[in-house]
């Protein structure tokens, strides 16, 4: 494990930190959708800040500082039309997800194994297991996708066993996360 290159520029850690409301939001939504993912992801951020393996820890205490996602990698995907595909990074019980934000049209988000196709709108926001389901997505126009999930390999060097399969009684019983 290590800080990615990437966080180890200074303009991307003030990305971070300038996303630090909208990512407190979506962790919020993962609350609600998937109780079991929110609690492993608070459990993994907390063991990466004492944990001996991250082993490239340069702007580690920074960045966790600003970090107020529940997920400890993201993906941006510009402008580019996903075909059917499985992820292959997060754990199989793990929800995953998806924001799509920009001024485009005719945006479809679809998952065939279910049968159904979702209007992928702006602001959109999709939970789902993204190891498990196969989906792909479609736009016209210019497009971000902002894809938050916890890598399975992250929570196994971590000690952090994967979360329950989510369940619908997620949704609609209160429970305890800690």
């Amino acid at each position: 494990m290590e800080v990615g290159a990437a966080l180890r520029k200074a303009e991307l850690r003030a990305w971070v930190s300038e996303m630090g409301e909208s990512t407190a939001v979506l962790g919020g939504i993962l609350r609600v959708m998937h109780p079991a993912t929110f609690a492993s992801g608070l459990k993994c951020i907390e063991r990466i800040r004492h944990s001996e393996k991250v082993v490239k820890r340069e702007h580690l205490d920074e960045v966790l500082e600003v970090w107020t996602s529940p997920y400890t990698t993201f993906s941006l995907i510009n402008n580019r039309d996903t075909p059917l595909h499985r992820d292959n990074g997060g754990s199989h019980t793990v929800m995953d997800m998806l924001v799509s934000v920009g001024p485009y049209e005719s945006g479809e988000f679809v998952v065939p194994g279910l049968g159904l196709t979702f209007h992928y709108s702006s602001g959109t926001v999709i939970g789902l297991l993204g190891r498990i389901v196969r989906h792909g997505a479609e736009a016209t126009g210019q497009r971000l996708c902002f894809a938050q999930y916890l890598r399975e390999n992250v929570l196994e060097a971590l000690g952090i066993s994967d979360p329950e399969w989510v369940n619908i009684k997620d949704i609609f019983e209160e429970r305890n996360v800690h």
